[in-house]
């Protein structure tokens, strides 16, 4: 009998440790200042209407995804869609997050990037290691530099080292005003309009679609468009 109850403790122990664990999800991000202030404010929204605490921590960008991917964090964010082909314990949170325009910056405004990623192909480039999009399209440009900050793109790119450096538009300008380069503009149009998500352990996948319900029904209340316009605001 008596063994009985301590099993029956430690079952319960571990039922409750687990319902907590589901409560209370820390994600992994490496995304920009404005898109980071975008994921925190509109996961915790979201995950509160459900019954659940969301905390984000930093970490470089290829990292980032790793730990998502091994467990070590409950989720990641926010990334293109279909990355899970290539981290398989990751579920995609079935609601677009934000929209993201990826761009090329340069100091020569005679560059033509009409062709979009083709159009990258004489030019040395320098994007944020661990950017799976940017990765995945310039196999073929004429050399690749990858750095960990995007201070130190723009440094490159002011200093001649690279002819482009490959970010986010809104973060890019915000970024070049604080550092004061002002020979340095995006080109258009942008390489590419993307929509970004937030994805979780598969642990997690039970949640995936409540966050995704939440967040839908915060575009239909006005609730994100507030939120969002707070972000761009502040």
């Amino acid at each position: 009998m008596l063994r009985f109850r301590i099993l029956w403790l430690i079952l319960l122990c571990v039922a409750l440790g687990a319902r907590a664990d589901e409560t209370h999800l820390v994600i992994s991000t490496n995304n920009t200042p404005l898109d980071r202030k975008a994921l925190e404010r509109l996961s915790q929204a979201a995950a509160q209407r459900i019954g659940v605490n969301i905390q984000l921590v930093s970490n470089p960008s290829e990292r980032s995804l790793f730990m998502a991917n091994q467990g070590e964090v409950d989720g990641e964010g926010l990334r293109i869609a279909g990355l899970n082909q290539h981290y398989p314990n990751l579920v995609q949170v079935q609601e677009r997050f934000i929209g993201i325009s990826f761009v090329a910056f340069s100091k020569d405004a005679s560059i033509n990037l009409d062709q979009s990623w083709n159009s990258l192909k004489p030019y040395r480039v320098a994007f944020i290691n661990g950017w799976k999009m940017f990765e995945a399209n310039t196999a073929e440009v004429r050399s690749v530099t990858k750095v960990d900050k995007p201070e130190q793109l723009f440094r490159m790119l002011d200093g001649g080292r690279v002819d482009l450096a490959l970010y986010t538009r809104a973060d890019g300008v915000a970024l070049l005003k604080t550092l004061g380069l002002r020979s340095i503009a995006p080109i258009s149009p942008s390489l590419k309009e993307v929509d970004m998500y937030l994805y979780l352990h598969k642990k997690h996948q039970a949640l995936a679609p409540r966050i995704a319900q939440a967040l839908r029904e915060m575009k239909a209340d006005g609730t994100y468009n507030k939120i969002m316009f707070d972000v761009l605001t502040d």
